[in-house]
């Protein structure tokens, strides 16, 4: 950022600092004087004070003692004030008895004679107030009395020092109630001060108690709360007309000083709103003349590389810098108690380079603001970060709250130690709450901490693939539930690499079975593609061969369509046109297409039909293509003479299509890899089928939201295929 930039929001700082003072200090500066001033205000009321209650509103003492007057209530809270007559006597005993017993230990007589003589007398004085009230109202008289003789004779020891305070006053005052004229020096001469009083322009009132002596020690007294005289007599005071002058050639230095320090601060408060002015206009000149230049306020780079944090210290730092030099700036002006003039132009350059930098900065984060500039400072602050990493010490309440108490009583452990260390005695208290309340949260802390390293080693242990011994930690604590959490993806991984190995021997299987399929129709179509060549073949050798290459293009096309279907399937590309279909209708249709089939097969097929319709939102195309499939391999995979059972019926609000037969190959056990593409036992490879008919009715049936499952027992192969009807 360039000099003239600095130069200019200088200026501006100036200019703002000279608005504030001028708005804050112009009622007394501009139009005021000294003598309007709250400093004076408080002079002159001292100076009433120092001679008021002493030479002009004296109070009358002795007219106060024959008013003097002793109230019931006052006798009943001087006798209870230290309790019953009998806890009173009680109370004496207890004091004198302790004494007297030492002194009989001692074997001084006289001391203990005297003890006993005073305890007596302070009993029977007890006795005396509670036998008569009049007692009491006579050292309740008696106490009141004395005060006010002291307080008149501490009066009577002020006045010289009152007259030798009233020599830099002149007065003319007459008490608006007894009609009595007061008067001092000749108010007449030429006055730094003139303040008058009348009925107009208010009366002077002057307290005719001095503060300063008005305190009461007696403690008769005290047992009725009388701790003031105020609380006495009550707060009189008298009223005066009249006039007040400080002649100028009694001004004393309190005066001149006070006099001296507002001039002083009227003649800074006249320099700075110059000194404003001037700067505002030099500051509009400059942004008229050089504005691009000025107003070109990049951030610094190494003010950049500043974190949220540093940004927001720095500003902070600016700104108790300018609270700490604005502040006695203005209560110097406010209290005129500026007495050096360097010191306070010290304190104001201060001001301005304070306000200058905050402002600046103030700016640098508004500019880098700007398109999300401000968010992205506060996404990398560490501010935020610590926010992110506390609301994750409670993604797990309880654990967040446990480990915040475990940490408060670990806290107050050593809070309590170190109490203990100073004050011994609370080992007492300590001791049996270390004992029932400290070690056992302890202990639960490191039963949390050896939870954890078990749990930390666990985990090593599974992500370097080192299947190991369930991990066992007994509880319901958060870490027992991670345990069997971690036990459970133990037991998922050991399946998953059981899964990946199937996977990858069915994956070489598919593989060799998709090889092997599609190669034996493709070696016969080269084969009798290079034999047609032949021109000697006979018109019957060329019209077998080109039958030959028909069936096998037929199978290679066969199989190519059912692996794209399969394919399109799994990817889940295929569109349904899911309409009502009758179940019972499309079941028919699928036998009938197999008619010709079934009866040259030979087997015995026995159909059942529910009583009623069966309808279902599916794609009529797709549904057939599973009865078909399920139909078809019943026809190719059923031992020869034997039964096949076909079912359609209603089960608990589905329609289940049910194919029974008695399988001519060997199936084996595991019934799950009939649904692999390409799956058939070694035995039935040289049907027709493609080995994709149970893959493309499953993924039809999926599409649909129904099950299909198969069961097999021995030869017996049962297929069942679920929907949902409507």
């Amino acid at each position: 950022m360039k000099k003239m930039t600095w130069l200019f929001f200088a200026l501006i700082s100036i200019v703002l600092i000279s608005v504030s003072i001028f708005t804050s200090f112009a009622p007394k500066y501009v139009s005021g004087s000294y003598y309007d001033s709250e400093n004076f205000y408080w002079f002159f009321e001292d100076k009433i004070q120092e001679i008021g209650p002493v030479l002009l509103s004296r109070l009358d003492v002795d007219k106060e003692i024959e008013n003097l007057q002793v109230e019931p209530y006052e006798v009943e809270e001087y006798l209870n004030f230290n309790g019953t007559q009998m806890n009173q006597i009680q109370s004496i005993q207890d004091q004198y008895q302790e004494m007297i017993n030492d002194a009989e230990v001692n074997d001084n007589t006289v001391l203990k004679e005297e003890m006993v003589k005073e305890r007596d007398t302070k009993i029977a004085d007890i006795r005396a107030n509670f036998a008569d009230d009049k007692t009491v109202r006579e050292k309740i008289l008696s106490a009141k009395k004395e005060v006010l003789r002291k307080y008149d004779a501490k009066i009577s020891n002020a006045v010289v020092k009152a007259k030798v305070s009233q020599k830099s006053l002149a007065y003319d005052l007459t008490n608006v109630d007894t009609g009595e004229r007061y008067t001092f020096g000749d108010v007449n001469e030429d006055a730094a001060y003139r303040g008058g009083f009348s009925n107009n322009n208010g009366y002077l009132t002057v307290s005719s108690l001095d503060q300063d002596f008005s305190e009461v020690k007696n403690s008769e007294l005290q047992a009725l709360s009388i701790y003031n005289l105020n609380e006495l007599v009550g707060d009189e005071s008298s009223q005066f007309t009249g006039e007040i002058i400080i002649p100028k050639s009694e001004m004393t230095n309190e005066h001149l000083q006070g006099f001296r320090q507002y001039e002083q601060n009227k003649t800074l408060f006249t320099l700075s709103w110059i000194l404003g002015l001037l700067s505002a206009a030099v500051a509009y000149w400059l942004y008229t003349t050089r504005r691009n230049e000025i107003l070109l306020v990049s951030t610094p780079q190494w003010v950049k590389n500043l974190n949220f944090e540093g940004r927001i210290v720095s500003i902070l730092v600016t700104s108790v810098g300018l609270l700490n030099t604005y502040f006695p700036l203005t209560q110097g002006m406010s209290y005129d108690h500026f007495e050096n003039i360097v010191n306070t132009l010290f304190l104001y350059l201060f001001l301005v380079a304070f306000l200058t930098l905050t402002i600046v900065q103030l700016i640098w984060l508004f500019n880098d603001s700007k398109n999300n500039g401000l968010k992205e400072l506060w996404e990398t602050s560490r501010i935020k970060r610590m926010n992110l990493k506390m609301q994750d010490v409670f993604l797990n309440r309880s654990l967040g709250i446990q480990m915040v108490m475990l940490l408060f009583v670990v806290f107050l452990s050593g809070l309590g130690l170190g109490g203990v260390l100073l004050q011994p005695v609370l080992i007492l208290v300590y001791a049996p709450l270390f004992l029932f309340v400290s070690l056992p949260i302890l202990y639960l802390l490191f039963k949390r901490v050896a939870n954890y390293n078990k749990l930390a080693i666990a985990t090593e242990q599974l992500s370097k693939g080192q299947l190991s011994g369930d991990l066992n930690i007994r509880g319901k604590s958060v870490f027992a539930e991670h345990a069997k959490h971690l036990n459970t993806l133990r037991t998922g991984v050991r399946t998953s690499q059981s899964e990946q190995a199937k996977s990858e021997r069915l994956k070489t299987e598919l593989i060799t079975n998709v090889s092997h399929d599609l190669r034996t129709p493709l070696t016969s179509i080269i084969t009798y593609t290079d034999l047609l060549k032949n021109p000697d073949l006979t018109t019957e050798e060329r019209q077998s061969y080109v039958t030959i290459l028909d069936r096998k293009s037929q199978r290679l096309k066969t199989l190519i369509e059912d692996l794209f279907e399969v394919s399109k399937m799994a990817s889940g590309n295929m569109q349904l046109n899911k309409q009502r279909v009758d179940l019972t209708q499309l079941m028919q249709q699928a036998l009938a297409e197999h008619e010709e089939a079934i009866q040259k097969s030979g087997l015995d097929f026995r159909i059942t039909t529910p009583e009623i319709k069966l309808f279902a939102y599916v794609d009529g195309q797709k549904w057939w293509r599973v009865l078909d499939n399920l139909i078809g391999n019943a026809i190719k995979y059923t031992m020869p003479g034997t039964r096949v059972y076909v079912a359609l019926k209603e089960e608990d609000g589905c329609a289940q299509f049910i194919v029974k037969n008695v399988t001519k190959y060997e199936l084996g056990d595991n019934i799950d890899e009939l649904f692999e593409r390409f799956k058939r036992s070694d035995t039935s490879r040289h049907t027709e089928g493609s080995g994709l008919g149970l893959a493309i009715a499953q993924s039809i049936v999926d599409l649909h939201g129904g099950i299909m499952s198969i069961d097999v027992d021995g030869d017996l192969f049962k297929a069942t295929v679920s929907i949902q009807i409507n």
